[in-house]
């Protein structure tokens, strides 16, 4: 693994141990070095705050869970590896997702399954036009949402309470034609 990536690693490492503790909020970046054993330099080298390393973990983690699982295959495959992947990963994201203030996981998970969502609908409806692209990717990333957080929030408890013909259903060519024809954006 590269030096860069490994003290990635140990950084985002330094800051599950301290979630253990304290909630995000009270987490500050001294706090972090001081648990890693590095300087705020090599912090600020790779990140910009504490959000940016929370948000890198994720992105980072959920793609390389996914990938080495090959869950792109079908959405029931990659809602199964997502809810292990959560599973896995539990008292990270329980904690993390507790912070809903600015540069909030919250939101860059929005985004970042928003693109999933654009990608899938721009495979099923080629023609579609880019600019109607976006209200439908924020739409499903949205309901997605919608039932992950609490799901996670909630401790994990039961199975998530997402079926995987909803989302193929939701991301299907033929929904998405539906919501932009009665979409008031439209």
């Amino acid at each position: 693994m590269p030096r860069s990536k490994q003290t990635k690693h140990l950084l985002a490492q330094s800051l599950q141990e301290l979630l253990a503790t304290m909630p995000l909020e009270k987490i500050s970046v001294n706090d972090i070095v001081e648990q890693a054993g590095v300087g705020r330099n090599t912090f600020y080298y790779h990140f910009e705050d504490k959000y940016d390393l929370v948000n890198w973990y994720f992105q980072s983690g959920v793609t390389e869970f996914l990938v080495n699982r090959s869950s792109y295959t079908s959405w029931e495959s990659l809602l199964f590896a997502m809810e292990e992947y959560f599973r896995e990963n539990k008292q990270f994201y329980t904690r993390v997702l507790q912070y809903t203030g600015q540069n909030c996981l919250q939101e860059y998970m929005f985004e970042f399954f928003s693109a999933i969502f654009i990608q899938r609908t721009r495979e099923s409806i080629p023609d579609l036009p880019e600019s109607n692209l976006t209200p439908v990717g924020h739409f499903l990333s949205g309901a997605f949402l919608g039932l992950l957080l609490p799901w996670v929030k909630g401790g994990m408890k039961e199975k998530l309470p997402i079926d995987a013909s909803w989302i193929k259903l939701l991301s299907s060519g033929e929904f998405a034609q539906k919501l932009i024809s009665t979409s008031p954006f439209a």
